[in-house]
């Protein structure tokens, strides 16, 4: 995806659980914190919630209890309700431009109802909007997305990667897969 930069893994590499006790304790905060981690039960959304428990558990800061919600339009309603502290959610581009990463999640009146709202964060989505040309864009992503690794209205556990092999008599390889989940197969051509 163009404009791409990973703030959060260059800022925080691996888990530190000293750092978040003193980060805690300094917030007047005592632990273990209690935390409702809501979840929608399709696919593999529950083991993986309870992965994320089980390691926030493990440092005793936390106290975790998952919530599964079976039907999607009821778990949609929960979160957006503030019935959960934190909840899983995933989330692909509609078309291959930065902007389905930021508008969308931590923009003002986010599609996720995290009640997240920051003004440089705002004038710089309204600004990377404003530009025709998306790669005219890119410094704009590039500083969003540190802003966001440093606010952090929202935490990416992980991310997806897609391989695409070919041989050299295969054409159009490197535009099959665009981050939108949809492969463009009509991108291929023999040589």
């Amino acid at each position: 995806m163009a404009s791409h930069s990973t703030p959060f893994f260059d800022t925080y590499p691996s888990p530190n659980g000293a750092t978040a006790k003193k980060l805690l304790k300094d917030a007047g905060i005592t632990a273990p914190v209690t935390v409702t981690l809501g979840v929608n039960t399709r696919g593999a959304n529950v083991p993986e919630a309870e992965e994320i428990a089980k390691q926030l558990q493990s440092t005793g800061l936390f106290q975790v209890k998952v919530k599964a919600v079976e039907k999607w339009a009821d778990f949609q309603k929960a979160y957006a309700a503030g019935e959960f502290d934190a909840y899983t959610i995933g989330w692909i581009a509609d078309f291959p431009d930065a902007d389905n990463f930021l508008a969308p999640l931590v923009g003002a009146d986010s599609s996720m109802n995290n009640g997240f709202s920051d003004k440089a964060v705002g004038d710089l989505i309204a600004r990377t909007q404003s530009f025709s040309d998306r790669t005219q864009a890119s410094g704009d992503f590039r500083e969003l997305q540190k802003l966001v690794s440093q606010r952090i209205p929202m935490l990416p556990i992980w991310q997806k990667k897609d391989y695409v092999l070919s041989r050299d008599a295969v054409a159009g390889a490197q535009y099959l897969s665009d981050g939108t989940g949809v492969w463009g197969l009509w991108e291929l051509n023999w040589l």
